[in-house]
């Protein structure tokens, strides 16, 4: 976690106790985000967690909320990208996912999502939304059902593939990213 940030003479927010809970999501995992952790990080004593919250219920609860916003607004960067040209909506597709700033987030939640079932739901929305894009995409380019199937498919795991695996195999190369548009949009 970050070196902690001291905020002795400002008053905390909710969004920077959820901020800081990100950010153990992010690096350390769900089970990481504990109350003496999270005062220690933001420099500040457990009044101040209690001033904001009840227990650690409700923080997750409200991390949980935040979660699903980010979720949605994922959801809604893939609507908007229904305006572009089908190559360079699939492009676009792959540079959502290899942004290390999304990336982050979003596999922190996916990983979460394995045992909150809320959270999966809305993984599972976001992953449909992904599916149809790039289906609906690849039908555009030309493909016939089980083609355009199969490919929006491929781009779906390769995705989540990537969520996963990018810390031990690092980030996909610019010709990596190439070659793969190429073997998902050509013929």
């Amino acid at each position: 976690m970050p070196e902690p940030s001291p905020r002795r003479g400002s008053r905390l927010t909710v969004d920077d106790w959820l901020d800081a809970a990100m950010q153990l999501l992010i690096t350390e995992g769900v089970g990481a985000i504990k109350i003496s952790r999270l005062c220690a990080h933001l420099g500040v004593t457990k009044g101040s967690f209690y001033w904001h919250f009840t227990d650690i219920a409700a923080l997750m609860s409200a991390l949980a909320d935040h979660c699903r916003k980010v979720e949605e607004s994922a959801r809604q960067t893939l609507a908007d990208l229904q305006t572009l040209p089908p190559v360079q909506r699939i492009e676009a597709m792959v540079r959502l996912v290899s942004d290390p700033r999304r990336w982050t987030v979003e596999a922190a939640v996916r990983t979460w999502a394995e045992t909150d079932e809320s959270l999966a739901e809305t993984v599972a929305a976001l992953d449909d939304q992904i599916f149809a894009v790039a289906h609906e995409t690849m039908r555009e380019l030309g493909f016939d059902e089980p083609e355009a199937h199969a490919r929006a498919t491929t781009l779906l795991y390769a995705g989540i593939g990537y969520l996963h695996a990018r810390r031990r195999h690092g980030p996909a190369s610019d010709d990596d990213t190439r070659i793969f548009i190429d073997l998902l949009t050509g013929r």
